[in-house]
Formats: structure tokens, sequence, C-alpha cells
């Protein structure tokens, strides 16, 4: 096709490929090579290909919060790559009965789009004070009624998505409980995995409408510890460089687990890593990143131009000693802020005082920095706990302003 046709004509046809379809049309040939490259038809600049900070979401802050390196940009409330940011349309009226609710999910993939959709996947509130009978109904329900929003259309449509295999279990088995725990999803080739709470993995595939139940990789029901009588609130999901993992820190310790899921040849199962220790710190004073602490600054003036250094250099950056504590329960707790996307690295939480990166194949620890905002916690009547957390990887694309 290169021979027949003109280079202008070629450059119009392979440009209009995703990226991720232009990375694979590179090795199809030297012509089409030299071509997506002579052009910048394959603009790596654009795509999230680093971690350059991480968002986090505290409790009664009605703010995120960003750690990064130091910026001299306005306070960030958008995209800090672009400045921009997407305006939702308002949501559609719940069609289910009392005391359920929804959980809002992200499906986006700039390698292959720029544009989004965003799923309201049904709970049942913990409060819920049900009829027996609504109690004793299979849950997730079959079909399960999702509210979907394509930035395509602007509009938010209803999709019914069907069962394949057991439930979890019933509506007075799944009922949320009260307490800190990360509802966080990944989206991964075409499957959106929602962590329920930490008592099951919601497997969501668009392409034929179908969902699965996964069972979390441990029985929870088997740590009780003083204070922690579930370990289901220190789940983390999450996607790093070989697909979806989940992350376990357990209680009253500073040790965690690691699990990659597994689904070839038609399975699904955790394959574990080794377990992994995290000794008491003691650091303090600043680090390479530094907390925006809007919630506290969000008044403040800046100049508005960025920094050109601002992705995380995982060589160097703050290597410090894992001092080891023979494996005993220890004073600080430790959250699971996220996994680097193309590392095997797992960012956490110090007593919300500290941000680290855990190096899995080495155990080297980076401190990162200060992470507590100001004076949280000191106000009465406010528990301080960390509500969600993600990396940033920025994506320096434009939404579509038409369908």
């Amino acid at each position: 096709m290169s021979d027949l046709l003109p280079e202008d004509v070629l450059v119009n046809i392979i440009g209009r490929l995703a990226p991720r379809y232009l990375a694979i049309s590179r090795c199809v040939c030297k012509t089409w090579c030299t071509t997506i490259d002579a052009h910048n038809l394959l603009r790596m600049d654009l795509l999230p290909h680093s971690v350059s900070g991480l968002f986090i979401n505290f409790n009664e802050l009605s703010m995120s919060e960003f750690l990064s390196r130091p910026s001299k940009g306005p306070a960030i409330s958008v995209n800090p790559a672009t400045r921009q940011w997407a305006l939702l349309p308002p949501r559609p009226s719940p069609n289910m009965p009392e005391h359920f609710c929804h959980g809002m999910y992200l499906v986006f993939d700039p390698t292959l789009s720029s544009h989004y959709e965003v799923f309201l996947i049904p709970q049942v509130s913990y409060n819920s004070n049900l009829d027996p009978a609504i109690e004793e109904l299979e849950w997730p329900p079959s079909p399960c009624i999702v509210q979907v929003l394509s930035s395509r259309t602007k509009l938010w449509e209803e999709r019914l998505f069907v069962r394949e295999g057991e439930a979890a279990g019933n509506v007075a088995d799944i009922r949320l409980d009260f307490q800190a725990v990360q509802e966080n999803a990944v989206y991964w080739r075409g499957v959106l995995y929602v962590n329920y709470q930490s008592k099951f993995i919601m497997r969501i595939s668009l392409s034929n409408d179908k969902y699965q139940v996964i069972k979390p990789p441990v029985d929870f029901e088997w740590f009780e510890f003083e204070n922690e009588s579930r370990l289901s609130k220190n789940l983390y999901l999450g996607k790093s460089e070989k697909g979806v993992y989940c992350a376990l820190r357990y209680p009253s310790t500073v040790s965690f687990s690691i699990y990659i899921l597994d689904e070839s040849d038609g399975k699904t199962e955790w394959i574990m890593k080794p377990h992994y220790y995290l000794g008491s710190q003691g650091i303090d004073g600043p680090g390479p990143w530094t907390l925006q602490d809007i919630n506290y600054n969000w008044d403040t003036q800046y100049e508005d131009s960025m920094e050109e250094k601002f992705e995380w250099d995982s060589d160097s950056d703050n290597v410090v000693e894992n001092r080891s504590n023979g494996g005993y329960p220890c004073l600080p707790r430790i959250e699971l802020l996220g996994f680097h996307p193309y590392k095997d690295v797992v960012f956490l939480s110090d007593t919300l005082r500290r941000g680290l990166a855990y190096h899995l194949d080495s155990s080297k620890i980076q401190d990162l920095g200060n992470l507590h905002p100001t004076y949280y916690g000191t106000e009465q009547g406010i528990q301080p706990f960390l509500l969600t957390a993600f990396p940033y990887t920025p994506w320096r694309g434009w939404f579509p302003e038409d369908t």
C-alpha cells in the first residue's frame, strides 16, 4: 500500500489511528516507521508514561491534595499537565429502592482515544434497614443496571450487564460497612475491575456487557486484631507493568503482600509475590516532593509557570535504609497509595505523615516527603484518615470539543 499511495494520503490514513495502534504500525515495515517518525504522528510526549505525583483524598477535607515535585504553578484543581477539566452533566435520578447508592468510576485510556466514560455502579448503603426479603436477594444482581456517561454523546445512558458465574452473596452479606476503605477501580485492556469495599472484585467487560465476581486473594475473616477487626479496609487494587495488582496490608503490622491477577487460559487466579516488611523509618523534614496543601493554602496566588523537572526520579531520589524490626508490629500505620504503572514499585503512606516508594524487587525505599496537610486532625470531631489515593500519570492531550 505504501508503494501505491502518495505519502500525504498515507499520512492522512495512518494519522487517524489511536496512539497504541500507531505504535504497532511502526513495526509493520520500514516505510511506515519512517513515515510515522518523519511526520511526528506518534506523540509520545503527550502520553502518560511517567509518574509525576500522587493525588490524595483525606476524610473531611473538601479538595484533593497533590504530592509532587515543587512547582511554581498555580494551586491544582485540574489536570496539572494541561490545566483542563471536564464538567459532567447532572446524574440521572436513581432507579433503585431506598438505601441503595452508587459508586462512580472513570473508564479512560488515552492510548486508544481521548474520549472517556463514567460508570455508576450500584451499591447497598451501610445504614440500610431493608425488608428481610430484599436482604436475601443475590448481589450483585443480574442483570446489573449501570448508568454510563459517554464523552462522545455527553449523555447518561442505561446499560445492562449480565453476570457470568456465581454472585458474591446476598444483600445482607454485601451491605457496605461504615469504615475507612478505598473503593478504587482499575481499567485494563477493555475491562473495568471494581474493588467493592474489598469484599469482592467486580470484573466488568465492556465488549460483551457481562461481568464476573472475583474473590479477594485472602479470606478476610481469618484476621482479627485489636481495634481492627477486618483486613478488608486494607486492600488496594491497582495496575502495574504486569497487569492488575492487589496489595494487602496486615492489620497492626508494617508488613504487606502483593498479588497479581492471572487470567491466562481462561482461569482467574491471584499469584502471590513475597511478603514485604517496612521497618520504622523515623524520617522528618523536607523531601524531594512537597504537598500542595491546597486545603490550607487555597487562596494563595502563584506564578503561572511550571518546573521542568516534574517526574519522580526512581533511581536517586532520597533512598533510605529499611530498618528491620524483626517482623514485629510497630507504631507506624502503613497505608497504600497506589502502584507505579510501569515499574514494580508501590507507593505508601507512613502514619499519614510521609510518602514512601517501595521497590518490590530490591526492597529499596525512597522517601518522597511530607504528605500531612497543615493542622489536619487537630480540629475537634474530625477523624484523620485517607479515603482514596492514586498516582498521577500526565496526559497532555485534549478532550475533544465535539463527538
